[in-house]
Order: C-alpha cells, then sequence, then structure tokens
C-alpha cells in the first residue's frame, strides 16, 4: 500500500491519461461506475453543475463558484489539468476572501481518499477480473474528488469535463445543472472534425429534464445542443439571446453591463484583462440564475462581488507588472487572446513568449498570431511534456510569417531555444528594461512551468 502523499502523486500521474476514447469492447465508464457502486456512489450525494466546452469551462467554474459562495453557499470545483500541484484540481470555498492555495485539498486528505479509491478499486478487480480496462488518471483524480466532497456539507459541487463530454468520466453525474461553454475545433482525432460533430459529443452531458445553459459562440453548435436538450425536454437557455455592452477595459479589469427579459445588471467589474471573460461572466450568471433552488434574479451586489474577486491563473493572467499569462492551446482560444492583446496593446510592438503540444494545429494558431497581431519580439520554447514540439521547427514556421525581410513595416525579432527556464529569463528581462508587457501563449503546461519558475526565481526580489 502506498503510504505517503509524494508516493500517491507519483503512482497517479504515472497513469495513462485516458482510455481510448472510444472503445468497443467496453461499456463507458464501466471501471469508474463499478469502483463508484463500491464507494457507495460519492459522486451522487451532493448536488452538482456539470460543465463541458472546448475553452472557458475553467472561468466559468470560478465565476458560478463566485455567485453561489457570494450568495451564501459551501462550493466544491474540480477542474484540470492543474498547472503547478495536482492538489489544485480540488478545491473547496466558503468565503471569497479565501485565497485559492487555502482551498486546496490538502497533502494528508488527498492521500486519504487515495487510498480509500486504491481500496475500493482493488475489490473492484478483485470482482470483475480481467473483464473491466484499468482507471485512468484522469478517472482517479475525479474519484479522489468525489470521496473528499462527499463528508464536507457542501451545498453544490461544480464538475468540469476533461476531455468531450458524453464518454468524460465526469458524465456518470446526475446533476442540478448542465452548461456548455465555448465550442471549436479541438481534439478532433477523438471528438469529430466538425463543429457539429464536437458539440454532439458535449452536448452528451445534457440529463432528461435538466435545465442546460450554453454559450457556444457558433450557430451550427447552438442548434445541435437545442435538438438535443429537445429530445431529453431539458429546458434550454441560450447566453447569445441576452444582451451586454463593454462600459470600459483596462489591463486590469473590465466593466460591462447584461440583460434579458428578466434582469438588467449595470456596471459589472471582472477582474481580468481577458475580453472573452465577458462571455463566461454572462454564461456563469444565467447559469446561476437557472439554478433550481435559487431564488432569481440574484441580485446586482452579489454578482458585482463575485465578478470583482474573479481569478483564473493562466487566463489574461497577471503573474507581475511586466508578464501576463494565457493558456490559450487552440485556434478558437487564440483569436480572444488576440482580440485581449490588441487591446492592450492599441499601436504598439508585442512581446510574446510560444510553446506547444504537438496535438494541436499550431501553425494555424501562429498564422492568426501573425496575421493580427504587430509581433516585435517572439521568443519559442519548448514545453516540459512528451508531447513538446522543439522550439526551432515552431520558430520556422514564425519566420515564414513575420520573419522575413521582405514583412513590412520591419521584421519582428525571433529567438529560439528547447530550454524553457533560460528562454523566459531572456524575455522577461527584455520587458522589464523596456518597460514592456510580455504575453505568455500556446499551452497550459508553459504556464505551469513559468508560474513555478517565476515564483522560484523572481517572487521574492
Amino acid at each position: 500500500m502506498i503510504m505517503t502523499y509524494d508516493e500517491a502523486v507519483e503512482y497517479i500521474i504515472n497513469v495513462p491519461r485516458f482510455n481510448k476514447y472510444i472503445d468497443q469492447n467496453h461499456v463507458a465508464n464501466a471501471t469508474l461506475i463499478a469502483l463508484m457502486e463500491e464507494l457507495e456512489n460519492p459522486q451522487l450525494k451532493v448536488k452538482t453543475i456539470h460543465i463541458a466546452g472546448t475553452n472557458g469551462k475553467g472561468s466559468t467554474v470560478q465565476l458560478i463558484k463566485n455567485i453561489l459562495v457570494g450568495s451564501g453557499y459551501r462550493v466544491g470545483c474540480f477542474v484540470s489539468p492543474h498547472l503547478i500541484k495536482i492538489n489544485e484540481r480540488i478545491s473547496l470555498w466558503s468565503s471569497l476572501k479565501e485565497n485559492s492555495e487555502d482551498t486546496y485539498i490538502k497533502d494528508y486528505e488527498f492521500l486519504e481518499a487515495f487510498r480509500k479509491v486504491m481500496v475500493a478499486y482493488d475489490e473492484v478487480k478483485v470482482k470483475a477480473g480481467d473483464r473491466l480496462p484499468s482507471l485512468k488518471l484522469f478517472e482517479y483524480v475525479f474519484s479522489i474528488a468525489a470521496v473528499y466532497f462527499e463528508n464536507k456539507n457542501i451545498d453544490y459541487c461544480i464538475y468540469e469535463t476533461g476531455l468531450g463530454g458524453r464518454l468524460d468520466a465526469t458524465n456518470i453525474l446526475q446533476p442540478e445543472l448542465t452548461v456548455i461553454t465555448s465550442i471549436g475545433l479541438d481534439h478532433m482525432k477523438l471528438l469529430g472534425d466538425t463543429i457539429e460533430q464536437i458539440a454532439a459529443e458535449k452536448a452528451g452531458i445534457i440529463k432528461p429534464g435538466v435545465p442546460i445553459v450554453f454559450n457556444t459562440g457558433e450557430e451550427q453548435a447552438d442548434l445541435v445542443i437545442s435538438n438535443r436538450a429537445r429530445k431529453l425536454n431539458s429546458p434550454e437557455i441560450n447566453v447569445a439571446k441576452g444582451k451586454y455592452i463593454i462600459n470600459d477595459f483596462t489591463p486590469s479589469a473590465i466593466d460591462f453591463s447584461c440583460s434579458n427579459s428578466y434582469y438588467i445588471y449595470q456596471h459589472i467589474n471582472i477582474s481580468s484583462a481577458g475580453l472573452y471573460q465577458v462571455d463566461n461572466a454572462r454564461t456563469a450568471i444565467e447559469a446561476c440564475n437557472n439554478l433550481p433552488g435559487i431564488k432569481a434574479p440574484i441580485s446586482e451586489d452579489i454578482i458585482k462581488a463575485a465578478c470583482d474577486s474573479f481569478c483564473w491563473q493562466g487566463r489574461m493572467e497577471k503573474l507581475c507588472d511586466n508578464v501576463i499569462l494565457d493558456g490559450a492551446h487552440n485556434l478558437d482560444a487564440i483569436i480572444p487572446f488576440t482580440k485581449s492583446v490588441k487591446a492592450l496593446c492599441r499601436d504598439k510592438g508585442v512581446n510574446i513568449l510560444f510553446a506547444v503540444a504537438d496535438d494541436k494545429n499550431y501553425e494555424d494558431m501562429i498564422k492568426y498570431l501573425s496575421d493580427n497581431l504587430k509581433l516585435k519580439n517572439v521568443y519559442v520554447t519548448s514545453i516540459e511534456s512528451d508531447r513538446r514540439v522543439l522550439s526551432e521547427q515552431v520558430a520556422d514556421i514564425f519566420r515564414g510569417f513575420v520573419g522575413g525581410e521582405l514583412c513590412k513595416p520591419k521584421p519582428c525579432n525571433i529567438f529560439s531555444d528547447n530550454d524553457l527556464k533560460k528562454v523566459f529569463d531572456m524575455a522577461y528581462n527584455r520587458a522589464v528594461e523596456a518597460g514592456e508587457t510580455l504575453f505568455c501563449v500556446g499551452s497550459l503546461y508553459l504556464i505551469g512551468s513559468i508560474k513555478e519558475h517565476y515564483q522560484r526565481k523572481y517572487k521574492n526580489d
């Protein structure tokens, strides 16, 4: 039996990340279902909200959590991936004044829940023999979260899907409300290569009679979700039908107003430089106002406090005065990231540090950045993962778009090195010396590594 927290984490992170998304030989989540039954279904003992989407899931989780906590509820959150420590995936909130680090599951609690899961899993394997596939990383962490939340006197748990929705581990939940955020082309080898196919996978979280709030940004996806909701007699709320305006925008906050037929919220300030967070905030507001058991409309004061307290690491996150981090890792996330950068930098040249995973369509990401930003300096590195793409390979793509002598008015400078820490140090120090901003983008792996390195080397400077 694993005896320490570190041993437990080491064991989990060395487990394969996912089962084959479609396995003809097994019922989806069969092993997880058997495990949960052995544990007496802890995931069904707390009211849950279930969230899927290509981008915006994590931010929407945090905003819904803020609104509910501000309304007096005790809320658990399950998100992925983690940036530095696996405990970040599981948190428990009772106040908006809590620091994020203080809400994460403690090491001893993680170990305690892990041991309970392993005892039950051993029993499942004895009963099933070789008939069931092995648990994967995401299923382990989901199980630990369900066990942890079971006896914490929680009013609501918010669960974010890991991949897709229909076959995701979290889809064994029986939620009070389902939410689908923006939908784009990502994980196409597993989810399909059209918006409609991907939307159908996300719509797999909709349950009969359970309200579905959605804000996909795609008419084709809206139609798929709406058709699915009607088949299941699930009340549908399309956030896009509401109205909103952006009143003001600064590097630290966005002032917006939004309304529909039964509420008007004026001058809501969301603490973010990401314009896309307005859509996530509107989705969270609709979700909470349509959550069964909640007296709606929620007061404007609660909405304002929730948005003002918003913080989600790696999404237009201000690491320090000269660095902003964004985990945009597909084209559909790069587009709103680029809009935010243009709004912040206006006519100034832009400095970016970029790295990407090999399963992303990174040439399209690079082309969009190059076509739509006035790039001044591009620093290319590699993520610390077996999914890394070598920096020089990526730098060559940038050179094809912005590095040639024919580029007007002036080609940007492109630097590349596979040593992530070395590249960040160079880019950061140059940005500080010039009094400029460095935007780090392309991968959540990149963001996690930068945060960890910055905290160790610069935080106490």
